[in-house]
């Protein structure tokens, strides 16, 4: 009686076991099933996409700061009147490309609505009827618009790892409603870009994070005749830069960006693939440290956002304002003596990042025309990379 009872028992839980077990495996299938159809292209079709918008707001917003010259930062001085200091890493902190957030309150329904428009493409065009790199730059444009979007709703916010990663994850909202199905950023970035370019890692230089140690937000809009071009400088940029790589770890130690840890689902056996990719845009003044690594650590970051002011608060902006989509700031523009020394400090930094000149830069406050030349004490010598 005892062992009919016993063998019904287990009989019951392996029962339950591989209920539960073909539930998740159906569950699975069914999301790959979802993302299945975005593998479709059409290799010659003469198709295109305008994202001449998208033009415009990259135009408007990011600030090209030129190659890294692998110059440390100077350490922060505290405003005026306060004993508080931002802390930052001194490696990273002059490098990447700037967007100006702080001038999004006015343009955020402008921003949201070019989403939209994005989104809507391939209910127009199903996306199967252009080419892959078409379909690539489709995808990235609409992962770096959503983002800046979202970035937009929570700024000034400093340190953005409490936002980009963990359970409530901004890449993890499922923000986004393309081809009748709902996508996160990590959607695009886990499951749909893997699945359209399965052999080739490229894609991730792609996918600004919004932060200093992220690849680089770009000045213009990515398009299917230049993508694999723009990607790969995007790579040489990141990878000969202190926000990629560092010597610094040990002997035959390389240290890397904590964004390739993140991203290593593109790297297959990932000690020698990965050591492979560094060296097909490693410049000839780190190949050799690379090519002599023994081991990779993956722990160098930058979660500072990539605004022009540091986060710093402007003089007229502290008020969170509904517009029905979310919380915005409270226009505005004046900016504090703080932020102008910031300001003129990405100024210099940047002149010496493209080997020196004059830097102007208008419009900074509306209303009134301001001007700002700024020459470099000293001249560092141009790096090998545009880093648009």
């Amino acid at each position: 009686m005892y062992n009919q009872f016993t063998r019904r028992a287990i009989f019951f839980v392996l029962l339950l076991f591989w209920g539960n077990s073909f539930a998740q495996n159906t569950f699975t299938d069914t999301s790959t099933d979802s993302y299945a159809k975005f593998a479709e292209f059409s290799e010659d079709a003469s198709l295109e996409m305008d994202f001449s918008i998208v033009d415009q707001l990259l135009h408007a917003g990011v600030m090209n700061m030129g190659p890294s010259t692998r110059a440390y930062a100077e350490l922060s001085r505290p405003p005026t009147g306060t004993r508080l200091k931002q802390t930052i890493d001194g490696a990273t902190e002059n490098e990447a490309n700037r967007f100006f957030y702080e001038n999004l309150a006015k343009e955020q329904h402008k921003i949201l609505k070019l989403r939209k428009e994005l989104e809507a493409i391939p209910a127009a065009t199903p996306l199967k009827l252009y080419t892959k790199e078409a379909q690539l730059a489709y995808w990235l444009n609409l992962y770096n618009v959503s983002l800046i979007n979202e970035l937009a709703v929570i700024y000034p916010l400093n340190n953005l790892r409490p936002v980009l990663t963990g359970d409530t994850s901004i890449l993890d909202k499922k923000i986004l409603l393309v081809d009748n199905l709902a996508l996160s950023l990590n959607d695009i970035h886990y499951h749909i870009l893997p699945v359209l370019y399965p052999e080739n890692p490229l894609y991730i230089y792609g996918l600004h994070q919004g932060i200093k140690g992220s690849p680089n937000i770009r000045t213009k809009a990515y398009k299917a005749k230049s993508v694999i071009r723009d990607l790969k400088e995007n790579a040489r940029e990141f990878v000969n830069s202190n926000r990629g790589t560092q010597f610094n770890g040990g002997k035959k130690r390389v240290r890397i960006s904590s964004f390739y840890k993140r991203n290593k689902h593109v790297f297959p056996d990932f000690d020698n693939s990965f050591k492979s990719h560094l060296l097909e845009f490693a410049n000839g003044s780190i190949s050799g440290l690379i090519e002599n690594a023994e081991t990779f650590k993956a722990n160098i970051n930058n979660w500072r956002i990539n605004d022009f002011y540091g986060s710093m608060r402007r003089r007229d902006v502290g008020l969170y304002v509904s517009s029905g989509d979310g919380s915005r700031f409270a226009s505005g523009l004046q900016i504090s003596p703080e932020q102008r020394a910031q300001l003129a400090n990405l100024m210099r930094v940047r002149a010496i990042n493209f080997g020196g000149g004059s830097v102007t830069v208008t419009d900074l406050d509306p209303g009134r025309d301001r001007e700002a030349d700024v020459k470099p004490e000293t001249k560092a010598t141009k790096g090998d990379d545009n880093g648009n």
